[in-house]
């Protein structure tokens, strides 16, 4: 086997687990709704108020799309993409530059630094830890970096995180719901990309600053 792909059956293998608790518990949460909303259609004739019967519907319809984008996440995104072959040396620099531009940061890394990915899978995995961080952190004071050294590229986004309950070890489960009460898979799936070329996305907490970390091995591993 080819060491790349040796690289995502590892991952595959490393995340599988994690995976299944976080697609077990929006099942049971469908579940336990779809059972109060049979008690509460069986007490219609009793009362008017109809508001609980939608309280409980949202929350299975919130659960079961829950469920479809982890599917989607875990299942397409921790086998390689369809078609596109080998992956190939790609200048990180100048993607790093574009996706952090069209996400509203700016930092300066000159290139070229090559790491060998599928590029659609890179700047999707990109994307999402941009878009990722932007809900997480507060705008004043936000702010992101980057860097190559030991061959390694570093690419980081640091600030105060926007919800008062933030707890860092959440934001990298599939099941995790953002200060709006909304899913946000993006750093879990973000996480599951850089993993499979290798890579690592992690968070550290010092007080009421957080840092998210990128790291991509320069060349082949």
């Amino acid at each position: 086997m080819e060491p790349w792909l040796e690289q995502f059956a590892k991952t595959f293998f490393q995340r599988s687990l994690d995976t299944a608790h976080d697609l077990k518990t929006p099942l049971n949460v469908a579940v336990l709704n779809l059972e109060l909303l049979r008690l509460r259609l069986a007490r219609l004739k009793e009362e008017e108020n109809g508001e609980k019967i939608s309280t409980y519907a949202a929350a299975v319809e919130t659960e079961l799309r829950r469920m479809a984008q982890i599917f989607d996440a875990f299942f397409l995104l921790a086998v390689p993409p369809k078609g596109e072959g080998d992956p190939l040396a790609v200048d990180m620099a100048s993607l790093c530059r574009e996706v952090a531009g069209s996400a509203e940061f700016d930092f300066a890394l000159e290139g070229p630094v090559m790491v060998r990915c599928h590029e659609s899978r890179m700047r999707q995995a990109l994307k999402l830890f941009f878009d990722g961080a932007k809900r997480l952190l507060k705008e004043e004071g936000r702010e992101a970096s980057a860097d190559v050294s030991h061959g390694t590229l570093r690419v980081t986004v640091s600030g105060s995180p926007e919800a008062a309950d933030f707890e860092l070890t959440k934001i990298f489960k599939f099941y995790f719901t953002d200060a709006r009460g909304n899913p946000d898979l993006a750093m879990a799936t973000a996480r599951l990309i850089v993993e499979t070329y290798g890579g690592e996305l992690n968070a550290v907490q010092e007080r009421d600053k957080v840092t998210i970390r990128v790291s991509l091995p320069q060349g082949d591993r």
